[in-house]
């Protein structure tokens, strides 16, 4: 009978820890729970804050095209960077796995964006 109440004291805990495991933000917050929680928190009109993403979307077009300076900080969170990649000709090269020469296709220019984050917002996390 002891050992019987050994597992049953071993498998407590376990029901425990998956409880506390769900009981933690499982899902993330979607637009209209953004802009309301922001609303609530500023004081201001869902419509100003939906302004002001939409402003801030326009700025970082701007920023970030092609007649921009190809970078953009959204204060003590995040900065933006435009990497540009040349256009790539199709022929043989080196597989740099196999180390086997083989043929590759051609590929377009391309223009991504890459997010750092900065240092208050590695801090906040």
């Amino acid at each position: 009978m002891a050992a019987k109440k050994k597992t049953a004291k071993k498998t407590a805990p376990k029901k425990a820890a998956a409880k506390k495991a769900a009981a933690g933000p499982a899902k993330r917050l979607t637009k209209s729970q953004v802009l309301t929680q922001l609303a609530e928190d500023t004081e201001l009109s869902k419509k100003q804050i939906q302004s002001v993403f939409d402003a801030m979307s326009g700025m970082i077009g701007k920023q970030l095209g092609k007649r921009g300076p190809g970078e953009f900080v959204i204060p003590d969170l995040l900065k933006l960077k435009l990497r540009i990649t040349p256009a790539r000709r199709a022929g043989k090269r080196k597989d740099p796995f196999t180390g086997e020469m083989r043929m590759f296709p051609a590929k377009p220019a391309q223009r991504k964006v890459r997010a750092l984050a900065l240092k208050k917002l590695k801090d906040l996390v």
